[in-house]
């Protein structure tokens, strides 16, 4: 039985008797006041599927790793000193490039603003080379909230109706169902594969790295086929369709090979069919975890590349060893392999990011193992040229984009236990996918947005704003932004909802300039 077979016969099942248990669908909550109509997005099939992953990171981080360019006004109105908790270089401009100034003092500041010392060398070196963009004024205006529940839902489901929306993968899982014949024929998988049945032609489309996620919240309005409901994965790649974990794994084996004959299969097709596919699935799995191995890592063979992660030209990529590299690692891996794996999300386990007190030393050195991540992710992607699962090369990695943001932004005063405080603004980073964005490759390799400070001088209720005429974008608009990869031309009628904001939010507009270098 070949693939499509083996997953008709799950959704002829209604798939609970197949799937891990790992499959579930999300506590329901209560039904919007006007239900997302699918029918009303207007669809325009993308000629090569996109693969996006989320990366959310709880608490919501300072922006000041990827934002320096107030911190002179800042640490000169701040209710403790930048300079004394940071040293002073955090003042100074980086014009060597390596970490002092023309005088020969240290330096923090970046020519792009960026934080040498959290990550910052890492990000220059990700716009210098065009595998990143960082938009400095995700700001919330629409909902002012600073609180965690309601921003983090606000993120996930790309909606100001944290209760009755769905989560933004459901969205796009409902967009492809409900348009299915804009694509079937229409448009390929990133190894050329083409998708003539979108529901069965695609193989762990939607997976959460960090377990039961509102991304994957269903929509009680609409139901989409079982195969578009998320599956959980770990970054080990446990493997949840196998039975190895069960001590009569070998007795259930045989007993089932033993009752499967022509007359079983043919009278009860459903449950051979559902031990087929374990097998199948089984195997899949497999297949991706072995890819993950640091045998199958790419070579690197760009002299620069090779050096930002510390190897030299012709050796293999090896990833850094720190807290956030096993998660973000195994979604890179999981997308280049599979090219059907259209959403990701990760976000649990990779630190807390609630930095109201010792956020001294923490705040950089958690920024720093990040960004190093991220880079050695971007490389992976670049240089990847293995076969697919499907047995075939890929025809593209540019369509991979990767999205990493926060619950909110924090306050720029450091308070007095040396930390930050909710606030509105923060960063997007944003990598890779230079084939779906709009603008092509001229959407990376750029800062977007200006701030600057403002509140009273010495007290805790100083953050930054977009200056007046500065591009800004709402941190929902970065669901419409995704939503717009594939294909859908309305995207703001998937972030709407009737009673609290009709009108839904735009795309991040990705053909804006970016700011000119500071020196």
């Amino acid at each position: 039985m070949n693939k499509r077979n083996f997953l008709k016969s799950v959704a002829a099942l209604g798939g609970s008797a197949l799937l891990p248990s790992s499959i579930n669908p999300l506590i329901m909550y209560k039904t919007a006041s006007a239900a997302v109509d699918y029918s009303s997005a207007t669809v325009v099939a993308p000629a090569i599927m996109p693969q996006v992953i989320n990366i959310h990171l709880y608490g919501g981080p300072s922006e000041l790793a990827g934002n320096l360019t107030n911190i002179v006004d800042i640490n000169a109105n701040s209710q403790n000193s930048y300079a004394s908790a940071f040293g002073a270089g955090i003042l100074r401009n980086d014009t060597t490039g390596n970490g002092q100034d023309n005088n020969g003092n240290s330096a923090f500041i970046t020519k792009n603003g960026f934080w040498r010392g959290a990550g910052g060398e890492d990000m220059q070196f990700m716009v210098d080379n065009g595998y990143m963009s960082v938009y400095r004024t995700l700001m919330k205006r629409l909902d002012g909230t600073r609180s965690h529940r309601e921003s983090l839902l606000q993120s996930f489901k790309g909606s100001l109706d944290i209760e009755g929306s769905a989560g933004v993968g459901t969205k796009i899982a409902a967009t492809l169902y409900q348009h299915r014949g804009q694509y079937e024929g229409n448009t390929t998988l990133a190894d050329g594969t083409a998708i003539n049945d979108i529901v069965n032609d695609l193989l762990l489309p939607f997976v959460s790295f960090e377990g039961d996620t509102r991304a994957y919240q269903q929509d009680p309005n609409f139901q989409i086929p079982i195969l578009y409901r998320g599956i959980t994965l770990d970054q080990d790649f446990d493997n949840p369709y196998t039975r190895n974990n069960n001590p009569n794994d070998i007795e259930l084996e045989a007993l089932a090979t033993t009752m499967r004959t022509n007359t079983y299969n043919s009278r009860y097709s459903g449950a051979a069919n559902s031990f087929d596919l374990r097998a199948f699935l089984e195997n899949k799995i497999d297949a991706i975890d072995d890819a993950d191995s640091d045998a199958n890592l790419p070579i690197i063979t760009g002299v620069a590349d090779a050096a930002s992660v510390g190897i030299s030209a012709g050796q293999q990529l090896v990833y850094p060893n720190n807290q956030y590299t096993s998660r973000v690692r195994a979604a890179v891996t999981l997308t280049l392999v599979n090219p059907a794996t259209l959403y990701v999300t990760v976000g649990g386990g990779l630190g807390g990011w609630d930095d109201h007190n010792n956020g001294i030393d923490s705040y950089r050195n958690r920024m720093s193992a990040l960004m190093a991540v991220m880079n050695a992710a971007m490389l992976h992607i670049k240089y990847y040229n293995a076969n697919t699962l499907n047995g075939t090369p890929r025809t593209t990695n540019n369509n991979i984009v990767i999205n990493m943001s926060g619950d909110f932004g924090r306050r720029v005063n450091l308070n007095n236990n040396q930390g930050w405080d909710h606030g509105n603004n923060q960063n997007l980073y944003t990598f890779g996918g230079s084939q779906v964005r709009a603008g092509g490759a001229a959407a990376l390799g750029k800062v977007v947005g200006t701030t600057q400070r403002v509140g009273t001088s010495g007290t805790n209720n100083q953050v930054t704003e977009p200056v007046q005429g500065s591009y800004e974008a709402e941190p929902m608009s970065v669901a419409s932004t995704v939503f717009s990869y594939f294909g859908v031309q309305n995207p703001e009628i998937l972030t709407a909802d009737d009673e609290l904001n009709p009108n839904g939010v735009p795309v991040i507009i990705e053909t804006t300039p970016g700011e000119a270098d500071l020196f």
